[in-house]
C-alpha cells in the first residue's frame, strides 16, 4: 500500500509570473542574523539564487535580506523587487510590503495581490477611506469578491459607518456558500456596533446553514460561539447550550464545543467578538483561508493566514490553522511553535494539545510525544482523538502491537454502542492488526469502520486491497476501491491503489493507465513512481521503466524499497504467472473473477 509523501506548501499564484517557487509559512528563527549574511553575497546572481533558494526553504527573513542584498547590485531589477515583494507579504511584514510596493511592476497576477496587501496595510494604519478602494480592486472572482466584500465592510465600520458597512455585506451576491461567511461577518459587525438585536438575528440565520458548514466548519465554530456568547450574556443560558447542541449535530468537533459548553454551565465569559476593523478583517480573511484548506488552495490558505496574523498577531484560531498547514506540511517544528502559543482558556487548546503529541513525533522526539499524549488520555479517557493520535506515534515507529493494544482500549471505552465518529477507532485498529498479519482480527474492523461511515474512502480503499492482495474476494474487493477514486479522483495515493490492484490481478495496460496518472496527481512520491516502473516493465516499456525506478530511488523512499529498487534497476523484474492474487485463487478454486 502507498504511503502519501508529504510535501512542503508551493506557492503556484505567483511562479508563472514570478518565477518563484517558494513556499510560504511563519517566520522562521535563524541562528545567524539574515542580514549579516546576505552582506556576503558578493554579485546579484549570488545574492538573488540564494535568496529564492532561501524562499523555497521557507527560510523567508533570510530570503528578504538576500533580496535586498541583491537590489543593492541591481535596484531596478523588476523581477527581484517584485519576489521581495511576495515574499514580504508572505512573512507578514505589512508596513515593509508597503514600501516596497511602489517598486513593483504591473504583472497581471501580481496587481490584484498587491491591492489586498495596500489596503490591508491601510486598515491596520486606520486609513480606512484608503484602504476601501484597494479591496474594491481585488475584486473579480466569486472568491476575491467575497473577500473583497467583506474587507471593504469592515473597513466601513472601522470608518463608523455601520450601517453601510452592513448594507455592502448584505448586497453581496454569490454561490450558496457566500451566505455562511456574510451572515456572520455581518453579525460579528452588528453586535461591535452595539445592535445585539441584529446580530442575534444574523447569527441565527448562520446557525440553520447547514450546508455552509459542511462548506465551512470553522465560521460556523466562529459562529457558535459568538451566539453562545450573545445568549449567554444577555442571561439566556439554555439558548446559549441550544446554541452548541445544534452546532453537535452538524458534527462540529466536540473537542471545541465542549469547552464553550462548560464555560456557559460554569457562567464564564466566552471568547469575545471582534471588536476592530482590524480584528474583523483578520477573522475573514482566517474564515475563507480555513473554508479553501480543506480543498487543497494551499497558496492562498497561507498568504490569507499571513495576513490574518499580521493583523492579529496573537489569534489562537489563526496559530492553530497555522499549525494545521504547517504540520501537513511536513515541518513539525514550526507547527509545535504555533501550537504552543495557544492559551488554556481558547476552545482550541485541547485540540493544539494533541497536534503538539503529533509535532514531537514528527521531530523523531518519540518518548516525549508518548508521554504527552498518554497523559491527554488519562485527562480525557472518552476522548477518541487521543487515542488516533498516540495510536499514530505507534504507527511511525512501526509498534503495531503497540498500537493495537491502544486501540483495545478505546474500543472498551466506546462499549457496545458506538457512535458514527468511532469509525477511525475501528479503522485503526483494523490497521494495526492487519500489520500484525492477524487478517482475522483486521478485516472485522474494517467492516465495522464502513457499518459507521458508509462508504468511507479510506476504509474502502484500505478493505479492497487487502482483499486483492490476499486474493480472495477480488471482484468486491476492486469495486471497493474504485468506489474509492470515484469519490476522490484526485488522490494519488487511492489512484496509485487502483493501478496497484489492476497490477496484482495482472491487468498491466490497466495498472499503467491508472498508475500514469496516479504519478500526475501526486509527483514526487517513490512507491507510486516504483509502482509505475513495475506496470511498464510488464507490457514491455523496459526503458521508461528503468527510468521510473531510478527517478523512486532518487526521491528519498522508504529504506525497504531500496535494494528491491537497485535490483530491478540492475536485473529488471521478474514476476512468475502464479505470483498474482487471481492465479492464487483460482488456483485455490476460487470462482471468484475479476470484472
Amino acid at each position: 500500500m502507498t504511503s502519501l509523501k508529504k510535501r512542503r506548501l508551493k506557492t503556484m499564484l505567483f511562479a508563472a509570473a514570478l518565477a518563484l517557487p517558494m513556499t510560504a509559512g511563519a517566520k522562521d528563527a535563524t541562528v545567524n542574523d539574515p542580514a549579516y549574511d546576505a552582506q556576503g553575497a558578493l554579485s546579484f546572481a549570488g545574492a538573488l539564487l540564494a535568496g529564492q533558494t532561501a524562499a523555497v526553504d521557507n527560510d523567508l527573513e533570510r530570503a528578504i535580506a538576500y533580496f535586498r542584498r541583491a537590489l543593492q547590485h541591481e535596484p531596478y531589477d523588476s523581477g527581484t523587487n517584485n519576489q521581495l515583494f511576495v515574499t514580504l507579504i508572505f512573512n507578514g511584514d505589512l508596513k515593509a510590503a508597503e514600501a516596497q510596493a511602489d517598486k513593483t511592476s504591473d504583472e497581471p497576477q501580481l496587481v490584484p495581490v498587491r491591492e489586498l496587501a495596500l489596503g490591508l496595510a491601510a486598515l491596520q494604519d486606520g486609513r480606512f477611506a484608503e484602504a476601501i478602494p484597494r479591496f474594491e480592486a481585488y475584486g473579480g472572482a466569486p472568491l476575491n469578491d467575497l473577500v473583497s466584500g467583506l474587507l471593504q465592510a469592515w473597513a466601513l465600520y472601522g470608518e463608523g459607518k455601520t450601517d453601510e458597512a452592513l448594507k455592502t455585506v448584505d448586497a453581496l451576491s454569490g454561490p450558496p456558500w457566500y451566505d455562511l461567511f456574510t451572515n456572520y461577518n455581518a453579525g460579528a459587525i452588528a453586535a461591535a456596533s452595539g445592535d445585539t438585536a441584529k446580530a442575534r438575528s444574523y447569527f441565527n440565520d448562520a446557525l440553520l446553514d447547514r450546508q455552509g458548514s459542511a462548506t465551512s466548519p470553522d465560521t460556523m465554530l466562529k459562529t457558535v460561539i459568538a451566539l453562545s456568547a450573545i445568549e449567554a450574556e444577555a442571561g439566556n443560558t439554555r439558548k446559549a447550550l441550544d446554541t452548541v447542541s445544534t452546532a453537535e449535530t452538524y458534527g462540529l468537533n466536540p473537542a471545541v464545543l465542549n469547552p464553550v459548553r462548560e464555560r456557559i454551565e460554569a457562567g464564564d465569559p466566552i471568547q469575545s467578538l471582534p471588536e476592530t476593523a482590524a480584528e474583523g478583517a483578520s477573522g475573514a480573511l482566517f474564515e475563507v483561508a480555513a473554508a479553501l484548506n480543506q480543498g487543497g488552495s494551499d497558496d492562498i490558505v497561507t498568504l490569507y493566514l499571513a495576513l490574518a496574523e499580521a493583523l492579529t498577531p496573537n489569534d489562537s484560531d489563526v496559530f492553530y490553522l497555522r499549525g494545521v498547514v504547517a504540520a501537513a506540511n511536513d515541518e513539525p517544528e514550526r507547527a509545535l511553535s504555533y501550537f504552543s502559543r495557544i492559551p488554556e482558556d481558547a476552545p482550541q487548546y485541547r485540540l493544539a494539545e494533541l497536534q503538539q503529541g503529533l509535532a514531537l513525533a514528527g521531530l523523531d522526539r518519540f518518548d516525549e510525544a508518548r508521554d504527552h499524549l498518554t497523559a491527554l488520555i488519562e485527562e480525557a479517557p472518552d476522548d477518541r482523538r487521543a487515542y488516533l493520535a498516540l495510536s499514530g506515534v505507534y504507527s511511525e515507529q512501526k509498534d503495531f502491537q503497540a498500537m493495537a493494544d491502544l486501540l483495545d482500549q478505546a474500543v472498551k471505552r466506546i462499549g457496545p454502542v458506538a457512535s458514527a465518529e468511532d469509525w477511525g477507532i475501528f479503522y485503526r485498529r483494523g490497521i494495526a492488526y492487519e500489520r500484525l498479519k492477524e487478517w482475522d482480527k483486521a478485516e472485522p474492523d474494517f467492516k465495522r469502520a464502513l457499518e459507521l461511515y458508509p462508504n468511507q474512502p479510506q476504509v474502502l480503499n484500505y478493505l479492497g486491497y487487502s482483499w486483492i492482495d490476499q486474493g480472495i474476494n477480488l471482484e468486491e474487493g476492486l469495486d471497493l476501491i474504485q468506489q474509492a477514486v470515484d469519490q476522490r479522483p484526485d488522490d494519488g495515493y487511492i489512484v496509485d491503489s487502483l493501478g496497484w490492484a489492476y497490477f496484482r490481478l495482472g491487468r498491466y495496460q490497466d495498472a499503467v493507465r491508472e498508475l500514469e496518472r496516479a504519478v500526475v496527481l501526486d509527483t514526487g512520491d517513490p512507491t507510486i513512481n516504483a509502482h509505475l516502473g513495475d506496470a511498464y516493465w510488464q507490457v514491455g516499456r523496459k526503458l521508461e521503466a528503468i527510468y521510473q525506478w531510478k527517478k523512486a530511488l532518487s526521491d528519498d523512499p522508504p529504506e525497504d524499497l531500496v535494494p528491491e529498487l537497485n535490483d530491478k534497476i540492475a536485473n529488471g523484474l521478474t514476476l512468475e504467472d502464479d505470483e498474482t492474487p487471481l492465479a492464487k485463487a483460482e488456483g485455490d478454486g476460487d470462482a471468484v473473477k475479476t470484472p
